[in-house]
């Protein structure tokens, strides 16, 4: 049915997802506060910020996660262990790096302390992209 909504089951890893999310934008923005960033520290701008550095952590390990998200669309015609861990360690190196230098750029605290808040902030990104994605294929 096209109207039909999913059961409480089916939604469930999105709500945790949600709330890993805004997890993540708390810890965001006392890794900001401890390292004492210099500019653009209000809630705002780190919620924005922290979306933005989310998308383009999903925008780089989208064809990863859609691959698993096909493999379950399509049931199990060979035997899917997952994408390779090189390619998995490849694209959270990238991803950390990218992410470092968003946050260098908009706040200003450092590389350094660029590299503490990212080693904060990483494990919601790649926790709810994890959750979201390995869901998606229960729901349709």
């Amino acid at each position: 049915m096209f109207f039909q909504f999913p059961s409480i089951e089916e939604i469930f890893p999105f709500i945790i997802a949600t709330i890993i999310i805004i997890s993540g934008i708390l810890l965001f923005k006392i890794g900001l506060v401890v390292t004492k960033a210099e500019s653009k520290t209000n809630f705002k701008w780190v919620a924005v910020s922290f979306l933005l550095q989310y998308g383009v952590t999903l925008f780089i390990s989208a064809p990863m996660l859609l691959d698993m998200v096909l493999t379950f669309m399509t049931g199990p015609t060979y035997n899917y262990r997952g994408p390779d861990p090189g390619i998995i360690a490849m694209v959270v190196i990238f991803s950390a790096f990218i992410v470092v230098n968003l946050i260098n750029m908009i706040h200003k605290p450092g590389i350094k302390r660029s590299i503490v808040i990212t080693l904060l902030i990483l494990g919601p990104i790649i926790g709810s992209n994890y959750l979201i994605f390995s869901s998606l294929g229960n729901v349709m």
